[in-house]
């Protein structure tokens, strides 16, 4: 994974958001092996407000008495699944936290 090619443009992008939404920025990727450089970012924004913690689903789908059903035919998904799909490199979060340092407390990664 090269993803330390661009942090400098994901930690400028991460401040541009912050100031544009003045919410809070969640950094994301996913490893597509066929893409060039193997990796696709992305951001998750939320405008000012509430605290927004996109790791934890707000209605996990096991506590959904009407997904009973679908539980049984769903192949990959369930809450764990979900949380793992932000988890990020520690060399990914060690850069980025250090640039996050200098933004307002509603910046969280």
């Amino acid at each position: 994974m090269q993803s330390s090619n661009f942090i400098h443009l994901i930690q400028e992008i991460i401040s541009i958001c912050h100031e544009v939404f003045n919410g809070y920025v969640h950094y994301a990727w996913i490893s597509v092996p066929t893409y060039p450089s193997c990796v696709i970012g992305f951001l998750l924004i939320s405008m000012d407000g509430p605290h927004v913690d996109f790791l934890n689903p707000i209605n996990p789908i096991e506590k959904w008495e009407a997904t009973v059903k679908l539980q049984s035919k769903l192949k990959f998904y369930n809450s764990e699944m979900h949380m793992a799909s932000f988890i990020l490199p520690s060399s990914v979060l060690r850069e980025l936290n250090t640039t996050l340092n200098d933004l307002q407390d509603g910046v969280k990664i």
